[in-house]
Formats: C-alpha cells, structure tokens, sequence
C-alpha cells in the first residue's frame, strides 16, 4: 500500500506528529499498526514551553497550540523577535474567516491572505429565470427571457442564446438587488426596458446590447413591479413607464415616469395612485389610457381623465375599485372598440370595452365583461344603472393556485396554467375546455406571440418552450440549470392555510448530487425535481427524482430522465389535497471511464399518515424509520438511446442496526478511479463494496445484440466498523451513527472510512479483501462531513480540516473552522459544507456557509458561504472567495486545473488557475462569440500581397521533415490526439472560435519543440 500511494514530497511547513503507543486489534486478535491518540497531539502540537512566544507582553502565560487547536505551526519562527513582530502584526489584522477561529487567543499564526495571483473566479453561466412573463419580439424571430441580473435573448428558430445583457447597478446596490421584470417598448421594438429591486431602470437596446451602462433610480425604496404605454400628447409620442413602489412614510404607490430620453436626467414623474396595501401587478392598456392593477383581493382600474398634457407631470388618472373574494394571483386585461351604447351614461360611451380576467389562490377564474364601464356607471351609493350587474362568471377546474391566466388574440379564448402541471384552454362560448397535460413542471408564465400562432410558456424548473396555437406542438425549448435556488420573496399563495409539510428545522439548503462526466468533461450531471424555489422561512424537504444532463461547453440541457418514481400528472395531489411525495435522490457517483452511474434515493412517507397511531401510544420516530425505503442503483449508458437504463437495483443495501431488518440510510457513496467499483457506508456502522458478474441464465451467458455480456452488481465485501471491542477503556458508546464517509485512493489500493464518533476513529481498508489494515483515533472532530485523498494525503472535514500522510502516518497540518460553520447542526453541516479535490493542480477546495441573524434567528436571504483553495502541502489558502450566495455543489473540473461551483442561484462558476481555459469558457451568446458577423473579404491584389508573404514566411521557416543536425528544434513534433482534441473538442460546432485561431493553434504544436525523441 505504501509504495502505491509513495510520491516524492517536498518540505512541509509543519510538525510531524510522533509516534503512536497506543494499538488495536482486528477481529481476529491480530495486531494491527499502532493508533494515533490525543496523546500524539500534545505532543505534536503542543512545543516546549521555551519556543512559545507570550501574546501579553513579555510575562504572557498563554499556551500555543493545544490539542484543541491544533493549528499551531513552525514554532521557531517564533523565536527570534522579528519574526514574532510580524507574526502579532499580522494577529491584530486577522479578519472574520470562516476557516479560521479567531476568538483563541492561545494561538499565535500569521493571518491566511487571499492569494489572488494563481486563480480566478470565472463569469457564471446558467442562472434562474425570473418569475415574469417573456417577451416576444415584434418579429417574433426572438424570445426576450431574464435571469436574476441578466437579460437574455434566445432565437425561437433554433433555442440558441444570442444575446446575453448584464446591466451594471451601482456600486452600493445591495447583494439581493434583482430584476423584478422587464417589458419591450411599444414605441421603438428594438428596445426594452428593465426594472430591478432597487428602483433602476434600464432602457437596452436589445440588438445590439447597449444602455446597460446608464440607468434611471425611480425610488428610493425600490420597486416591486413595471409596464410601460407608449402615449401621445400636443403633438408627441415618448414612453411612459409606471411603476408601483413602496412609500418612505408607508403605503404604496403607481407613479408614471417620462422617460423617453436616452440618457438618465431629471425624469418627470407624476404619483396617481396611492393605497396602504402592497400592488403585486400592474398592466396597461390603449396606449396609456386605461390601467389594471392588483394588490390584494382588490382589481384597481384607472382611465385617463385628459389626453391633453405637456408633460407626464401633468397627467391625470381616475381609479375605481372592484373587490374579490380571494388574494388575486394572476390577471389579464383586453382592450376592444365598444359596438353597443345603450344603458350608458355619455362620458362612457366612447370608452373602450374592457375584459378582466384574474385567478385566485384558491384556483379559481373570474371573467368581468366590460368591467371599466360597470365601474364607472356606479353612482355615489354604489347602485347600478338597471340591467348592469357586476357578477362574473366563474370557471374552476384548478385545484391550487392559478399562477397564470391571458387572453387569446381574438378573445374567444382564455389560457391558464398553475401546479397542475396542465395548460387549460378555455372555449368562452362553448364553455368547453381543452388541455395540454404531463408538461415538465408547474407553469407560471403564459404569452401570447403578437401574431396569435404561438404561446410562451415558462415552467417553474426554470426552462420554457413555445408551443404553435394550432398543433400544442413545441417549436422552441429553452432549458436552464434546474437545481434549486432560493426564492427572492415569500409568494402569494403562502397566505393560504395550509397543512405543514415536511421541513428542515433550523433552516437549510439542500445539496445538489452533482457530477462529471470523465468520458465528456463538459457534461454536468445533477439531481433535480420539479420544483426548485425553496422557501427561506420554512424550507420543505425537497424531492430531485430527475437527472439533469447540462452542457457545460454551450450552456445548454442534454437531456432529463427519471431517476425514481415521479408524479407529473394533472391529479398529483392525495384526496386530501396533500402533494404526492417523491423520492429524493442523496448520492450520485460515476465510473471512471463513464460508463456506470450509481444513485442512492430516499424515501419515507410523510409524518401526516401516522396519526391514525397516535392513540396507541407508539413512537412516531420508529414507525417512520420502519417505512423507509432506500434504493441503490446501478446505470449503465446506452449509446443507441443516449440514456441511462437501470442495470440492477439493490432494496435496503445497509439496515439500521445490526440486529434490524428495516432500511438504514447511507452516509456515502464512493467510486474507485481505477476500475468499475463502488463504496458504500451505511448507518449499520459497515462499509460495502459492489462490483460486477456476469449474467447467466441456465447456466448461460446472458448477451446483448452488440455480443457484450450483460452484467449485474453485487456486493463483493461487507466490512463492520466501530465495535466497542476495539477501542479499550476509549469511552465509546454503542449507538447508532449519523454520518459517515468513504472514499478510495487515486490507485484504487485504499479504502478509507468512518462513522461519527467521540475519538475520530477511521479506517484504512484493504478493497480487494475487505480486511481492515489500519486504524486511527483523531482524524476528526464531530460530524465527520467528507473526505478525499489526495496522492498518498488524506483530506478530512469536519470541525476542524485535517490534512493526514497515510504512507508516514503523520499529520501534515489542520486548521479549526470558526464558530459560525462549527456551531450548525449535523444536518445542516452534511447539506451546506462541502469538500472536493483537483489532482491536477494538487489542491482542495472547502466550501463553508455563513448566517447573519435576523430577528433573532438564522435567515437564509441573508446566508452567504466562502470557497478557500489550498495546496496539499501549505496551509495557507491560495484562494479564498466569498459568494454572495449558498453553495449547492463544489466539483473538481476534470478537464482542467481548478473546480466548478453550483450555487442557489442556479449559476455555475469556475474556480480555476490563471492562464488555462475553463469548461464553460465558450458557454456565451451568439453574438459574444462573433458567430453572426461576417468578416469583410479582402480584395484580389490584397489577396496576392498576403499570399506572397505567406509563402515567404513559410520557405523561411525550416519544414517540419527536415533533418537538423545537432538543432533539436528541427525534430519531428510529436502532435498526440489529446492535444489536438483539445483544441477541436472543446464544445459544439456553432461555439467554436474563429478559424484563424484555430489554425494558429494547430500551427503552434506543429512548429513547437517535439514532446518525444523519433525513433528511426
């Protein structure tokens, strides 16, 4: 095993730790090797007393490095007075680290400084779609759909990005500032505006990416919604944007704002309404002259008094109110000329007939046929004109909310979506209803194209299609990262009473089984569910029964297949309304040649269908755990049907006790980098490994159409860990574990693993004969959360990060996480913290999550987490960044030095070393990669010149096949498949650099140096 994992080492910075005096004993009685203890650690980390330096003054009596703080290091630095200078220089600078603990004062260590020279953070791709409705171009050639901070344009021909806009806010914008939704001017079609939270408004020229510079502020206190009328007055058309926004001394407001100007200036504006209730929706109709709004169970409805105004400053509206007797969650409005007059008062009969439709939180539609002129004929009592009634009709099919309702072109038609995963098409004069069932997800946004052929759908797993009206038939797809993202404010329907579900308590986000592909490095596989908000006041315990393909190298999804049994149908909930509950996939590996994917899936039914126990008096807890069910899977790729197809499935792989039948969870999962292998450690304290045999029947070799046999999964070695027996007078209790890890050496040759304990004891297991070869006390503190090797180092995570030789059996050094990661549940500490090595560059990457407490309680908007990269040999980090967001998923990018992130804002970013080339570095819009634009032809005689030059250049160069005597760059070059993959292989055909790049790297390793001698 040594010599497997045995590597030429440099000098490290650290003490090593002595040896051990302490043994174990397998099961069989033989000595095993002996035992790291605390014993070691005093000895290891605690100096003689003449090498600390005081931290008071010169009669300073604190200790340094204690056992509890083992991040004690090189200690004669601190010996000669200049060096210890420095190092209380730098002690009073330390700053708030997450991996640092700076309140022990016992320890005296330079602070780690954020090294920014080596890596770089790359500009994130994907990102979540904003819950508002996209916008067709006039043309309709392009769909108009923004993210959380950008604005993106796809072609509705061929679903690729062509333009990507990122307006720039202002510096001091708050972290959480976000689009809340954007329009395109009816004025000038080539351009769009934007609103964000912050109150700015951007006016984008859409074709050509510009105005994301300048901005107008609106208010102060931000902005919660926005539409835009083109309007004319004395002569003049401009675009007038209203807003709804929040008052300084409370309330809400609708201003209307004069900003047909390019540049930002003293914009008119003009308050014309005023209410103490929230207006959640806002639309225009008729140029400007008729407003419909909703803010609460209350339709406003406003109509211009005078079309007569020099300025928007002047501009007068007059409202009336309609109450409803639910919370309005969606509402669309329709504008026709007025045919009929009679009943109407004289002011009302050259007033357009305007149709309302809204949907309730309770599912529920309600058509109001010429609504405006009902209102309006009203007299001071409130009475009605006889034959006026202001009774709508009612449509319900719905169960929940209704999130979106429109009207079709010619009015003959409503079109309405919500949890039901089903498009309703209703016929007005019929009464009859039409459906489109089993789309993907919830729909939330529905738009009708400007011609009428076609309808824009946006799904809440954060992809949207456009379907042709007269078929149902998609035309267009546009798919996002579907993994889960924190929802920006709590949603309507939470005003609805409701049963509570399943949810973490205290708070915390989930993470996101995410992995590479290493046949395909820019194929990233994620875990994914239907839905993805999660709730920052109450977050549900989420199912992700899909695997998600995602392109890494054009942004673009693959594909999406089940992984477990799901439920996208129009009757998902159980005849008590309640959601039909999924699985949850917890662990996803893959092979090393990417041809196995193994999935763990949880299940447990919700804690609701035990009541019916409560009068017996039974433990709630063991009825659920009885129920579990746990499933391990084993994938294999089909080339024929580009899918996974489920190979073998193993029921209850790991029980929950050694003398239990019912299903225990499993901690972790592990792949073998070296063959078609797989590792599990479950709460029963015993680790598995699974391979491969063929599959025979009768006696037979079972074979496939291609002649390759088939193969089914077993387990080849059960390995119990954690007997009493083995730590003698250690104070370990026998209990059950709650968490775990597993993982194999680079070679293959190593096994190691661990359940939680008091004394961090972990094993060194032999894989091929299941023998347990070492065993040690002290690797880690608390919940063990992940660990990794790294060449023949070990990486631990937990309360503290310890970096362990196997091969010397040494410490290499360890460093305490600060108390706001150190002080999270378990549970929170297994979803939020997470750890990944990169072999290339020899480094690891730890991701920890940081709450600021709001109201007395930890929130989630308010979370943040911190991404530090270190090297294997130096404690000091080589990167540390902070995000504004919670990480998900941390990655190594196998196809390069450096990691891929996956945050809650569903926007991957790459961590890598400066100078190389990232996955997701062609993952851009059409336009950035220059794939439009045609490049000019030079003329005949410019064409001579360059050729001539050409050729010059060329005779004046020595060719490849010569033969240079004594000058070795006149060698044959060695060219290898791998490096000119590199450069055609770097993503699909429309995203490839221009050709003259390309062949200038094609002509660089041919005129380089050769790799290898030539043998003749």
């Amino acid at each position: 095993m040594a010599s497997a994992l045995k590597r030429k080492r440099g000098p490290v910075e650290v003490l090593d730790t002595p040896k051990r005096s302490k043994s174990v004993k397998n099961q069989s009685g033989n000595p095993l090797r002996p035992v790291s203890d605390k014993a070691g650690w005093e000895a290891a980390f605690n100096p003689p007393q003449e090498l600390v330096a005081p931290t008071n003054g010169v009669n300073g009596n604190h200790s340094h490095g204690t056992p509890e703080s083992p991040e004690a290091v090189d200690y004669e630095a601190y010996v000669q007075d200049e060096k210890y200078k420095d190092a209380i220089h730098q002690r009073e600078k330390l700053s708030q680290n997450v991996l640092y603990d700076n309140s022990n004062k016992t320890s005296v260590y330079s602070e780690p400084k954020k090294t920014n020279d080596l890596w770089k953070l790359s500009e994130p791709i994907g990102g979540r779609m904003i819950n508002a409705d996209p916008v067709f171009t006039a043309d309709e050639k392009f769909l108009i759909v923004a993210n959380r901070r950008t604005i993106n344009v796809y072609s509705t021909l061929n679903s690729l990005l062509t333009r990507s806009v990122k307006p720039i806010l202002k510096d001091d914008a708050p972290r959480t500032t976000r689009i809340v939704t954007y329009c395109l001017s009816p004025t000038h079609p080539n351009i769009i505006w934007v609103a964000f939270s912050d109150g700015s408004v951007f006016r984008i020229d859409w074709t050509t990416g510009r105005g994301g510079n300048d901005h107008w502020t609106i208010s102060s206190t931000g902005c919660i919604h926005m539409t835009v009328a083109s309007m004319e007055s004395s002569g003049r058309r401009r675009d007038v944007v209203f807003t709804t926004e929040t008052k300084k001394d409370g309330g809400f407001r609708i201003t209307a704002h004069g900003m047909s100007q390019e540049t930002p200036s003293d914009t008119p504006t003009r308050t014309i309404y005023t209410t103490p209730n929230r207006i959640q929706f806002l639309k225009t109709a008729k140029e400007g002259s008729v407003i419909v709004a909703a803010s609460g169970n209350r339709v406003l409805l406003g109509r211009l008094r005078s079309t007569e105004y020099n300025t928007v400053e002047n501009i007068r509206y007059e409202f009336r109110i309609f109450e409803s007797t639910e919370v309005i969650k969606s509402l669309d409005v329709r504008v026709s000329e007025r045919k009929e007059t009679d009943g109407l008062k004289k002011s009302l009969k050259k007033s357009p007939v305007v149709d309302v439709v809204v949907g309730n939180i309770r599912g529920v539609l309600f058509v109001h046929n010429d609504l405006l002129a009902k209102l309006f004929s009203q007299q001071a009592d409130g009475k009605l004109p006889p034959g006026i009634s202001m009774v709508p009709r009612k449509l319900h099919w719905h169960r929940q909310v209704v999130h979106t309702v429109k009207w079709s072109l010619d009015g003959n038609y409503i079109i309405s979506g919500g949890t039901e995963t089903v498009l309703v098409l209703w016929q007005l004069d019929t009464g009859k209803q039409q459906f489109l069932p089993h789309m993907s997800a919830t729909i939330q946004n529905v738009v009708v194209a400007p011609s009428g052929t076609s309808y824009a759908i946006q799904l809440a797993d954060n992809s949207a299609m456009i379907l042709s009206t007269a078929e149902l038939e998609p035309t267009a797809n546009i798919a996002g990262i579907q993994a889960s993202v924190l929802e920006s404010e709590e949603p309507l329907e939470a005003q609805v009473e409701k049963v509570e579900e399943l949810s973490w308590r205290p708070p915390l986000v989930q993470s996101t089984p995410a992995i590479i592909n290493p046949a395909n490095p820019s194929k990233l596989l994620l875990g994914v569910g239907q839905t993805q908000e999660i709730s920052a006041t109450k977050p549900q315990v989420m199912s992700n029964p899909f695997l998600q393909t995602f392109d890494l190298g054009s942004a673009h999804n693959l594909s999406r297949q089940a992984l477990t049994r799901t439920n996208i149908t129009n009757v998902n909930a159980a005849p008590s309304t309640h959601p039909l509950s999924e699985p949850r996939v917890t662990h996803m590996k893959i092979s090393h040649d990417g041809k196995w994917l193994a999935t763990v899936d949880e299940w447990t039914p919700p804690a609701r269908e035990y009541d019916f126990l409560k009068h017996r008096g039974k433990d709630l807890s063991v009825e659920v755990q009885q129920r579990r069910e746990v499933f391990l899977k084993f994938w294999q790729w089909s080339k024929e049907s580009e899918l996974w197809e489920l190979v073998s499935r193993i029921d209850s792989p790991h029980s929950l006790g050694p003398d239990s039948g019912d299903a225990g969870r499993i901690f972790a999962l592990a792949a073998d980098p070296s063959s078609s292998r797989f590792s599990t450690i479950g709460e029963d304290s015993i680790v598995r490994t699974w391979g491969t045999k063929t599959r025979k029947r009768d006696g037979v070799v079972v074979r496939a159409k291609d002649g390759n046999a088939f193969r089914n999964w077993h387990c080849q070695h059960a390995i119990c860990l954690g007997k009493p027996e083995l730590l003698e007078g250690s104070g370990h209790s026998e209990k059950y574990p709650t968490s775990g890890s597993v993982t194999f050496s680079e070679d293959g040759s190593v096994l190691a693993a661990a359940c939680d304990s008091d004394d961090g004891l972990l094993h060194i297991v032999d894989p091929d004969s299941g023998i347990i070869r070492l065993s040690h006390t002290g690797l880690f503190e608390g919940t063990i959360i992940g660990m990794e090797f790294l060449d023949q180092d070990l990486i631990v995570l937990s309360n503290k990060l310890f970096v362990f030789d196997v091969v010397s059996e040494t410490f290499r050094f360890a460093i305490k996480l600060a108390s706001s990661p150190a002080s999270l549940t378990p549970r929170q500490k297994q979803e939020m913290m997470h750890l990944a090595v990169d072999r290339r560059s020899r480094t690891f990457a730890v991701a920890l999550p940081t709450f600021s407490v709001q109201s007395g309680k930890p929130s989630l908007w308010s979370a943040s987490c911190e991404l530090t990269v270190f090297h294997q040999d130096s404690r000091e980090p080589q990167l540390t960044e902070e995000f504004p967001t919670i990480i998900t998923a941390l990655l190594p990018a196998v196809s390069s030095e450096g990691y891929i992130v996956l945050d809650t804002a569903a926007e991957i970013r790459t961590v890598m070393k400066k100078g190389s080339q990232a996955v997701t570095a062609l993952a851009q819009s059409t336009s950035a990669l220059e794939l439009d634009t045609v490049p000019e032809e030079p003329t005949s005689e410019m064409l001579q010149e360059e050729d001539v030059e050409g050729v010059d250049d060329y005779l004046l160069t020595p060719a490849a096949t010569q033969d240079g005597e004594g000058d070795d760059d006149n060698e044959h070059p060695v060219v290898t498949q791998q490096q000119l993959s590199e450069i055609f292989d770097i993503g699909p055909s429309f995203a490839l650099p221009p050709m003259e790049e390309m062949f200038y790297q094609v002509a660089g390793l041919f005129s380089s140096k050769p790799l290898a001698q030539s043998v003749s």
